[in-house]
């Protein structure tokens, strides 16, 4: 369980656990999608960034 957190940039805030984060192969710079669906439920969605190679 994660616990709301509101800021000093007056918004609010969740922290995810990193195990789950982990597990799911999330990296720093996947843009997270947020939608609620018909039963009123929030759901996470990660766009994978595409990182390109170095020559």
């Amino acid at each position: 369980m994660v616990k709301l957190q509101f800021d000093n940039n007056k918004q609010y805030k969740i922290t995810l656990p990193k195990a789950i984060v982990e597990a799911l192969k999330w990296k720093k710079g996947d843009d997270v999608i947020i939608t609620i669906n018909n039963k009123g439920e929030i759901v996470l969605k990660v766009k994978k960034q595409k990182y390109k190679r170095k020559k």
